[in-house]
């Protein structure tokens, strides 16, 4: 018998061979950035609601879900009032600056990292953690961006309500529900048409770890220039951060709720993710090139997160 880290190394380095399969593409390379633009919206758009939509078509649904739901908002709002408090300190007179302490990659990181360890068997428990957080995301965050972009005061509730309901990953949330509420999981196993059509969901679902994997890889840049800024949010965030899952995963999680020790993980893999990529999406572009370390602090992040998650596994091996 092998120690608990050498068993779980199978999964680990195949994930490290991804990431550095998709760096060796950049430096030789084998895809440009027009494809790797493409790649990416197929796996928002496609993949990563296939995943979603699988994952909560078997989740048992139980009234612990709701406090998760409130208390992934609450932790989101947490850390924007940090940001609010502390960026003064850090760059002053920089509003974009106090949102690079809240939200969390989980599209493009998070998730695909889980199912990569974990499989997507077990997808629906991270995919739990992410409900609250994408309300955060599109009720809370968006709404910032919106009115900082449009240095408009107002910001058109109706349109981010359109915006989060439009989205392929709330609507593959929202099908997967709807399906497991009216019985579909039970029914593939008695219809060859549903059960075709729940393969081919899977594979398509299947092809998100790898795919991310490499651009991950692929979109990896290692500058050691004008870092002071990045390596402080990204400590500040990972400071408070880590701790706060620690404590709730003992005292709400396992004292409170009585949950698996796998929601311990899930939301620990939530909150050491880098902040959420579309914040430079909503900056203007002149604006952005003055706030490079929104890019460095991005990229820096994604690394440092996927070394902490490697850890983290280790860590929880049962």
């Amino acid at each position: 018998m092998f120690p608990g880290y050498l068993t779980i190394m199978p999964k680990v380095i195949p994930l490290i061979i991804l990431l550095i399969i998709g760096y060796i593409f950049k430096k030789r390379n084998f895809l440009n950035k027009n494809t790797i633009s493409e790649i990416k919206n197929f796996i928002l758009n496609i993949t990563l609601p296939a995943l979603l939509f699988t994952a909560f078509l078997d989740i048992e649904f139980r009234r612990e879900y709701l406090v998760i739901i409130i208390l992934v908002i609450l932790i989101n709002l947490f850390m924007l009032f940090i940001g609010k408090k502390v960026s003064p300190f850090l760059r002053e007179e920089d509003p974009y600056l106090k949102l690079m302490f809240t939200g969390f990659e989980m599209g493009m990181i998070g998730i695909p990292l889980f199912t990569a360890i974990y499989g997507a068997e077990n997808v629906k428990y991270i995919g739990i953690i992410d409900i609250g957080h994408e309300i955060f995301i599109w009720f809370i965050l968006l709404g910032i961006l919106f009115k900082l972009r449009q240095e408009s005061k107002k910001v058109n509730s109706y349109q981010l309500f359109k915006s989060f309901i439009s989205s392929p990953v709330i609507i593959a949330i929202l099908l997967g529900i709807v399906a497991n509420i009216t019985g579909l999981g039970a029914v593939r196993e008695n219809s060859y048409l549903v059960l075709s059509f729940m393969k081919t969901v899977e594979m398509i679902a299947g092809l998100t770890v790898p795919l991310i994997l490499i651009i991950i890889g692929y979109e990896m840049e290692f500058k050691t220039h004008n870092v002071a800024l990045p390596v402080k949010i990204i400590s500040l965030r990972l400071v408070i951060l880590i701790p706060l899952a620690l404590l709730i995963n003992r005292l709400v999680f396992t004292q409170w709720l009585n949950l698996k020790s796998i929601y311990n993980i899930a939301l620990m893999t939530m909150l050491i993710m880098p902040p959420p990529f579309i914040i430079p999406l909503f900056i203007k572009d002149g604006d952005l090139s003055s706030r490079k370390y929104i890019y460095n602090t991005l990229s820096l992040s994604t690394l440092v997160s996927i070394a902490i998650f490697i850890l983290t596994v280790l860590i929880y091996i049962d």
